[in-house]
């Protein structure tokens, strides 16, 4: 790769440069909170067995429904419904993210409008009941973080509500997808029938992915602890540390490795393959410590669910 040297440090070529700012700009405009969340739906259709119980079709338009839905509520967390109500905690956090999204706002704004026709045209066609997730969504990041904090705190504010809020809302939205892709088109009490069918595996796949989530979203708030701790948010990092908060997030996300290698009544190849990538992708994670993590903790359960189903592929092909 050409570069130049200033000051003794290598300065990347134009095209090196046009490639970061456009990942950042991906990262800025949240891309990547979107493919976890789509990630989080295969991960319960493939460690409860329901990827048996649906067609490729319908586990396609589900993968998209979450991802389009999870990507505007994302995006509206970051750039809120008025200029007046961008988070100054936003700007302290990361400065050139909040730059982008005050000068993109208008531009910002107008996506998530499209992700939310896009959605709902998705989930209508996988299933009428879907297409109210997606405003309930967009209600939830409002509700939790809508305003910058005044008097009184919001959820986002409040110790470990944080990261239970995010997980208890990711976990029951690809739940209900999940489900909804096993009996496209069929009535609400027919879905419920087949979750009942399914409850025990179900049960085991909603609180592996809870515990995830939870594990996940301590890593995120890294990158936010100097910020948070100015602006009286209270998370994990803020109350214990850095290193302290790292460690208890790996210790999370290797339990359900392991809890997942001791479940019988999951099916077998999928939970050994989670349990392999979720163990594998900490250590790797934890080992690399990069600076700012949130990024990496979206990619990579993103890369988890494409190893998992190629290993599965895989293995039916044998």
């Amino acid at each position: 790769m050409d570069t130049r040297h200033r000051e003794g440090r290598p300065v990347p070529s134009a095209n090196a440069r046009a490639f970061l700012q456009g990942s950042r700009g991906l990262a800025y405009a949240g891309f990547w909170p979107g493919t976890y969340v789509a990630a989080a739906v295969v991960c319960v259709l493939q460690v409860a067995g329901l990827n048996s119980m649906a067609s490729a079709r319908s586990m396609t338009l589900a993968v998209l429904f979450a991802w389009c839905t999870a990507w505007g509520a994302y995006l509206l967390d970051r750039v809120k419904i008025r200029d007046a109500w961008l988070d100054p905690a936003d700007a302290r956090a990361d400065e050139n993210r909040h730059a982008f999204v005050a000068a993109h706002a208008r531009l910002l704004r107008a996506l998530i409008v499209a992700l939310l026709v896009a959605a709902t045209v998705l989930g209508a066609t996988l299933q009428a009941a879907l297409i109210a997730l997606p405003i309930l969504a967009l209600c939830s990041v409002v509700l939790y973080a809508g305003r910058p904090r005044a008097r009184l705190p919001r959820p986002k504010d409040l110790f470990l509500l944080k990261n239970a809020y995010a997980s208890l809302g990711i976990t029951g939205f690809s739940v209900a997808v999940a489900i909804a892709a096993t009996c496209p088109g069929a009535s609400l009490a027919t879905c419920a029938t087949a979750a009942r069918e399914c409850l025990v595996p179900l049960s085991w796949s909603c609180a592996h992915l809870a515990v995830r989530v939870l594990a996940d979203a301590v890593l995120c708030d890294l990158d936010d602890e100097h910020a948070d701790r100015n602006f009286r948010t209270f998370t994990l990092p803020t109350q214990i540390g850095r290193v302290p908060a790292w460690n208890v997030a790996l210790g999370c996300r290797l339990a359900i490795a392991a809890a997942l290698v001791m479940i019988p009544s999951l099916p077998l190849m999928p939970r050994l393959a989670w349990a392999g990538v979720t163990a594998l992708s900490s250590v790797a994670l934890r080992w690399s410590s990069p600076a700012r993590v949130r990024d990496w903790v979206d990619v990579r359960f993103a890369v988890e669910a494409c190893v998992v189903t190629v290993a599965m592929l895989w293995w039916r092909s044998r």
